[in-house]
């Protein structure tokens, strides 16, 4: 993971955002129970954090025990309904996912039970990362302002109120 990743986690990370380390034996599991190899840079994720992110954000991983983790569950359920077998699942965003290629560039990419659709997002999955954390921050930050604005203007209102 690059610097940029790691302050923002160590910026913005709450009490239970990460389910915690997962051993290399369980990470083996995971590869095994879904036919891949996981690329280096999940696999450096996953071993720190197991799976989780920062404000909302959540990366499926390794939970403990390979039997029944979320990346082994949400890739399954998706293989399924035709998901080519290159790709584990990622992040689960209802309408789509995010799936992370295990062969060639490691890409990211959207996928759509429905439409069958593989949309290219991201070259690398540390290029995804840092883009949806980033992408929360931003919009947690607009939020932070918000409140704030709106505490500064009902200040206001009930000074005027009391002249």
């Amino acid at each position: 993971m690059n610097n940029k990743i790691l302050q923002m986690i160590s910026g913005y990370e709450e009490d239970k955002d990460f389910f915690g380390e997962a051993s290399e034996e369980a990470l083996i599991e995971e590869e095994i129970g879904l036919e891949v190899n996981f690329p280096p840079q999940y696999r450096e994720y996953v071993k720190k954090y197991g799976s989780g992110g920062i404000c909302g954000v959540d990366i499926l991983g390794v939970e403990g025990e390979a039997d029944g983790s979320s990346v082994i569950e949400q890739t399954e359920r998706r293989r399924k309904q035709s998901l080519p077998k290159k790709y584990i699942v990622i992040e689960n965003v209802d309408e789509f996912v995010y799936c992370l290629s295990t062969v060639e560039e490691y890409k990211v990419i959207r996928w759509s039970g429905i439409t069958k659709e593989e949309i290219e997002r991201y070259t690398t999955f540390n290029e995804y990362l840092q883009d949806s954390f980033q992408e929360v921050i931003n919009n947690w930050e607009k939020m932070i302002n918000y409140k704030k604005l709106i505490k500064l203007f009902t200040n206001n209102e009930k000074r005027d109120l009391e002249s």
